[in-house]
């Protein structure tokens, strides 16, 4: 009974470490976006400075750039509520992997202390039926 306990435990330790590693990418994923998203609009800016100086040979009408630009605002801003929810996701992972972690460690210190208990038993009777001869 214990080894199919110790089995199942491990066999939900290796589920969970997927799980969180599905999370860890998925985090990384939007992160990746974001960071992508803030670099679409460092340029926008630049060649939206470009379009008002005087030596501008930027084709590109302001209203395009302003759109993409606030396109890019309401997109960021659903990034952030992602990666907010995609960070709570994986400490969630976390923390279950761990409190299965220390089930595992406090089931298998178990078993040895009752197979310790067992051989102590053993080897008083053994001294019992030794001095009883």
């Amino acid at each position: 009974m214990a080894s199919s306990s110790r089995a199942s435990s491990l066999t939900l330790i290796r589920l969970q470490k997927l799980t969180k590693a599905r999370c860890e990418l998925h985090l990384s994923r939007l992160n990746e976006q974001y960071l992508a998203r803030e670099d679409e609009n460092d340029g926008l800016v630049k060649l939206q400075d470009d379009l008002f100086s005087a030596s501008s040979k930027v084709a590109a009408p302001a209203q395009i750039i302003m759109k993409r630009l606030e396109t890019n605002k309401a997109l960021q801003t659903r990034l952030g509520d992602e990666i907010i929810a995609a960070k709570h996701d994986l400490l969630k992972a976390a923390r279950t992997l761990d409190a299965l972690g220390a089930r595992l460690r406090a089931s298998e210190k178990e078993m040895a202390r009752s197979e310790l208990m067992y051989q102590m038993e053993e080897y008083q009777g053994f001294l019992l039926a030794k001095s009883a001869i």
